[in-house]
Parts: structure tokens; C-alpha cells; sequence
């Protein structure tokens, strides 16, 4: 892990509230790693999954606070990474489930390792992407429902969306689960990404940011 500067290369609006950015630069990186901003509205650096797009190193954001605003405005950002596990699948047949903001981890993933990619959103986007996209709970549920002859799923979200995925898929496949949100120094120091699991306490941003669906959930 090291710090370093990254300058953008290109902004690209999803939604209202969701970009992708990248970069000029380039760093290695194994899937669903992460790297830790800096801002200017908090002393704490805020994680972001690492991927691609458009064969540059790129992140996802969604505008939730000043801070996340901020990584969208600047040209040049510091970060510190990468940080976490990479994730590696196990054998078979794999998809990934991603809301926008992970695109770029998706596009990263499907190119290193083969996998489905499918999308679900809250609302249309305004690019095309070359994923199945579902727009609306109602589509996405019956997305997951009708998902067979997969050895494992990856689901990278918000907390409400790994959670009903979860619930949908647990029993058709090995189901894993991105936990990237929880960070906050993203090198173990603060433990503020503890996790209970059935094992004891996890440090996502160590022993993370993916776990298996049912050391967290029953």
C-alpha cells in the first residue's frame, strides 16, 4: 500500500447522483480492492472499489455528502491503496449483481475472470452498457429469482440490496458479499470496520472487504 495522486482523465454521469471517474494513471490492483481519498470536508478518507472503464483504472461514486461530492469536482485527488483482499472465485460459473456505482469493479471483474454481470438500478441510466440492466425492485427481484445454473454470485451494493440479494440467492449458489462501505482508515488501525460473523469479529478492510453471505447473515 502507498499514497499517491491520481488526475482525471474523464467524468461520466450515470444518474443524477452517480459518476464514474477515471484516471490517468494507472496501479495494479486485484478485484474488489480498494483505495482510501482524501477530502477536504473530512479527516477520514472515504474507500472506493477499484475497476475499470474504458480500459483506465476508474471508480464509482454516488454523491451521497460534501465529501462525496468533492471526489466528483476535483481534477486531481490523493489516495492511499490498494487496500483489502482481492477477491478470487472459486470454480464454475459466476455472476456478479452490482448497482451503478460499481460498474467499474464489474467491467474489471468480467475481464479478468469471465463472469456475468447483471445491474439493477433505481432508475434508467443515461450511457449504454454492455450488462443486462433492470430498473425498478419489482424487475430486480425477478431478476435474482430466475438467475440458474451459477456455482457462485459476488454482490456488490448498498446494505439493503446485498441483503435482499442474499436472501433470493443463498440457496441456489456459494453467495458473496462486498462490504466495501464499512471502511474508514482502511488499514485496520481504527477497527472502525469490525464485522460480527459467525467466526468472531472481522476487519473488512484486512480480512475483507468480501465474505462469504453466511458468515454474516443465517
Amino acid at each position: 500500500m502507498e499514497n499517491f495522486s491520481l488526475t482525471k482523465h474523464e467524468l461520466i454521469q450515470l444518474t443524477e447522483d452517480t459518476f464514474i471517474v477515471s484516471f490517468n494513471e494507472w496501479i495494479e490492483f486485484e478485484p474488489t480492492q480498494f483505495i482510501m481519498i482524501e477530502t477536504e470536508t473530512s479527516i477520514v478518507r472515504k474507500p472506493f472499489g477499484l475497476g475499470r472503464w474504458n480500459k483506465r483504472l476508474a471508480i464509482g461514486v454516488q454523491i451521497i455528502g460534501p465529501g462525496t461530492g468533492y471526489i466528483v469536482q476535483q481534477n486531481v485527488l490523493n489516495a492511499h491503496g490498494p487496500c483489502g483482499r482481492g477477491f478470487v472465485p472459486p470454480g464454475g460459473k459466476g455472476a456478479m449483481i452490482a448497482t451503478p456505482a460499481c460498474l467499474p469493479m464489474a467491467m474489471d471483474l468480467k475481464e479478468r475472470h469471465g463472469c456475468d454481470v447483471f445491474i439493477g438500478s433505481a432508475e434508467e441510466l443515461s450511457i449504454e452498457i454492455p450488462f443486462p440492466l433492470v430498473v425498478g425492485d419489482e424487475p430486480f427481484l425477478n431478476l435474482l429469482r430466475s438467475l440458474r445454473g451459477y456455482n457462485w454470485f459476488l454482490i456488490v451494493g448498498s446494505d439493503q440490496m446485498e441483503k435482499v440479494s442474499y436472501d433470493v440467492l443463498k440457496d441456489k449458489a456459494e453467495v458473496f458479499v462486498s462490504f466495501n462501505e464499512y471502511m474508514a482508515c482502511g488499514i485496520g488501525a481504527c477497527k472502525g470496520c469490525a464485522k460480527e460473523t459467525r467466526t468472531g469479529l472481522k476487519h473488512l478492510c484486512i480480512d475483507g472487504p468480501v465474505l462469504r453471505g453466511e458468515e454474516v447473515w443465517s
